[in-house]
């Protein structure tokens, strides 16, 4: 487990200011959020019941398109909860206009891409262990809507904050990202599913290394895939 100091902890830690500012800010986005995937698409979620309430949780999902970063949260941020909710983004979104001021108070925070952010994984185990946030495991979207291999940084956050991880499966999200006559901007049957919570304690029996890391990963990913097979029948192929 890693030791945090009164300074670091300071720097993590959501004071009551903060807070209430991040739900006024999600209380602000619910109403055109929700019109989006209940109104103009036909979303649905399965499996709510396995979503527990409070902090330290974890939801790990596939990442198909950008329509999956406001579709976790809706389902599952709690509409009178002050508890944060936070999420890793790429830095770049954070040098947009506008988007980089918006997004702290949404629960984003900048994660540098390609190289290993031991800065943002120490405040990602703080995060997990104290707050809700969502992660990707593969750590960028699939482009051909396949699951790709689960990323050891993911598997360190879970050692070292040991949170309730309910693992997350985004079905036809990707219909929404589509080029051509196939891209779909309305009525697009997106679901998600939410999988009873990970026993993940055997691994936290085991040394603190990269192979512990990349075996929590997998476990991630493989549940993740049994899912997809369990839910096969809810995908469909844009027109």
């Amino acid at each position: 487990m890693i030791e945090y100091d009164d300074k670091t902890v300071a720097k993590y830690r959501v004071g009551p200011i903060k807070k209430i500012f991040m739900w006024f800010a999600r209380t602000v986005c619910v109403p055109p959020v929700g019109f989006f995937y209940l109104v103009l698409n036909r979303s649905r979620a399965v499996g709510l019941e396995n979503v527990p309430d409070g902090p330290g949780v974890v939801f790990t999902s596939n990442h198909i398109s950008a329509v999956d970063t406001f579709m976790i949260p809706y389902f599952t941020v709690g509409r009178f909860s002050l508890t944060p909710y936070f999420s890793p983004a790429k830095e770049e979104l954070f040098k947009v206009p506008v988007v980089g001021y918006i997004m702290p108070l949404l629960g984003s925070f900048p994660v540098k891409r390609r190289q290993r952010d031991y800065s943002a994984m120490r405040r990602i185990a703080y995060i997990a262990k104290h707050y809700r946030m969502m992660l990707f495991p593969e750590g960028t979207r699939s482009k051909t809507g396949e699951l790709l291999k689960g990323r050891a940084g993911v598997g360190w956050t879970i050692y070292h904050s040991r949170p309730k991880v309910i693992p997350t499966l985004l079905i036809n999200t990707e219909t929404y990202f589509l080029h051509g006559p196939a891209r779909r901007w309305f009525c697009n049957p997106y679901t998600i599913c939410f999988g009873p919570e990970l026993d993940l304690s055997r691994f936290y029996e085991m040394e603190d290394n990269k192979e512990t890391s990349q075996a929590i990963a997998n476990e991630i990913m493989k549940t993740i895939g049994e899912m997809k097979k369990k839910y096969k029948d809810l995908y469909v192929r844009a027109p």
